[in-house]
């Protein structure tokens, strides 16, 4: 199977773009060949620049870390 088959539209991810000094999470709006376009969600101030007002940015596959699933284990 295709990771790019795994991305889905609306799930949330972390992120970390070669050009960001800390990883983002952000919310997938559009997956186009080895593109993702992201709404960020949260992200560190020390990127600040990098991210626009509408908050989109496009990545590579590469860049995306893994889901961040509502499931969490507290212990």
């Amino acid at each position: 199977m295709n990771i790019i088959e795994n991305i889905q539209i609306g799930e949330r991810y972390k992120v970390q773009p070669s050009h960001f000094h800390r990883p983002f999470i952000g919310i997938v709006k559009k997956v186009e060949d080895t593109d993702i376009t992201f709404e960020v969600e949260n992200f560190e101030f020390v990127d600040q620049e990098k991210i626009n007002d509408d908050r989109l940015i496009t990545v590579d596959i590469a860049d995306v870390k893994y889901p961040m699933n509502q499931n969490y284990f507290f212990s």
